[in-house]
């Protein structure tokens, strides 16, 4: 079932307690619109309170918080970020709090600069407030280090000048 019939079938299931419900919410975060934030989230939460902040359905979930703007799930992406034990889904939080929490470039932002995830450097570069002299300190090394990943350097270069001044 592919289309509107399956959001139109996925909005009616989403509230079930049970595996068909879970599987609604991840469609609604794949192809849902704006009056589906708030089922999302409650499949967000549900799903982190059922199965923890590592289940795979995360992933799906997080995007999802992330792509329809959903301010009020940064609480459970900032849980998922500091609880997983994955890599890629706290880079996912990451990019997902950069879309949703007004606070990320003052918060987060700054310490997902020293994460391990390439990626999620790269959201923290371009989201981060250079307000911060940490913030800048840690630019200017992302900047010189020879061996960090070209799309991180990009994005840092387009926040500070030439000479390694914040822009």
């Amino acid at each position: 079932m592919r289309g509107l019939a399956a959001v139109d079938r996925a909005r009616g299931w989403a509230r079930r307690p049970d595996p068909l419900g879970a599987a609604a919410g991840r469609v609604l975060a794949c192809r849902g619109g704006l009056p589906d934030r708030d089922l999302v989230l409650a499949a967000l939460r549900e799903a982190v309170r059922g199965e923890g902040p590592d289940a795979p359905t995360l992933w799906t979930l997080v995007d999802g918080a992330g792509r329809l703007g959903i301010t009020c799930a940064a609480p459970v992406l900032r849980h998922i970020y500091r609880e997983t034990a994955s890599s890629h889904l706290r880079g996912r939080a990451a990019r997902a709090l950069a879309a949703t929490d007004p606070s990320y470039g003052t918060g987060f932002a700054v310490e997902c600069l020293w994460d391990c995830e390439e990626t999620t450097r790269e959201i923290a570069a371009r989201h981060a407030e250079t307000g911060d002299t940490r913030v800048v300190e840690r630019l200017r090394r992302l900047a010189a280090d020879p061996a960090e990943e070209a799309e991180v350097q990009t994005a840092v270069r387009s926040r500070i000048g030439p000479e390694g001044t914040a822009v």
